[in-house]
């Protein structure tokens, strides 16, 4: 019998960018060297504006935006960034937020986006999370990269620690020709590298564990 998926037209477009995303992780894991374009300690300073669905405190469905001036340890700007996430998800085995987030980059010759899967309970922390990045415009469209971030010790909610990987040339030769299309690819290369949302739990059920960060009195 023959069974008809109906899949998205460019789906094999997209599916072939993970040998070059896994090239760039494997850069990422050693030395990128002259193969990439490397942006190591990184200064982002973020502006945050945090809305809670039920203060105090956080719960399922609060949503932030924020405005992000990323620059060098010596202060030479690198990238604005512009972004927005929600608290969507208590993960089962451990209780943890998990948040997506989107977000679009502006460097001085071009554009990119991100998304993910964010730890939410992780990253306060002060675990490192990690996004894909796809350019968009400019010299960066085509581009394939991965950002890395983490809050600070001393300013969590205006100052974060930061990296970005970029191929040093275009990798997609037009696969993302659609909103939608951007949307799975970064989803498909955020299943590498973002947190776990939905491990198995040890009772094989996906209700929040009995102690959750969302627990009510």
């Amino acid at each position: 019998m023959h069974t008809t998926f109906d899949l998205p037209h460019n789906t094999a477009q997209l599916a072939e960018v993970l040998g070059d995303f896994a090239a760039l992780v494997n850069l990422a894991a050693d030395d990128p060297g002259a193969a990439a374009l490397v942006h190591e300690g990184l200064v982002e300073h973020v502006s945050l504006d945090y809305r809670e669905v039920d203060p105090p405190g956080r719960s399922l469905g609060d949503w932030d935006t924020y405005e992000s001036v990323i620059e060098t340890a010596e202060g030479e700007h690198v990238a604005t960034l512009h972004g927005t996430g929600r608290i969507l998800y208590e993960r089962s085995r451990d209780g943890h937020m998990m948040m997506y987030y989107r977000e679009k980059l502006t460097f001085p010759d071009g554009t990119a986006e991100t998304a993910g899967w964010l730890d939410g309970t992780a990253i306060i922390g002060g675990a490192w999370q990690r996004f894909p990045v796809i350019g968009t415009g400019g010299a960066q469209s085509g581009r394939l990269g991965i950002r890395s971030f983490r809050p600070t010790p001393q300013a969590p909610h205006a100052r974060y620690d930061s990296n970005l990987l970029l191929t040093d040339t275009k990798r997609l030769d037009g696969a993302v020709d659609s909103p939608e299309a951007l949307d799975r690819l970064l989803a498909l290369l955020g299943s590498l590298i973002c947190p776990a949302v939905n491990p198995e739990t040890d009772s094989g059920h996906l209700e929040p564990p009995a102690r959750s960060a969302f627990a009510r009195d």
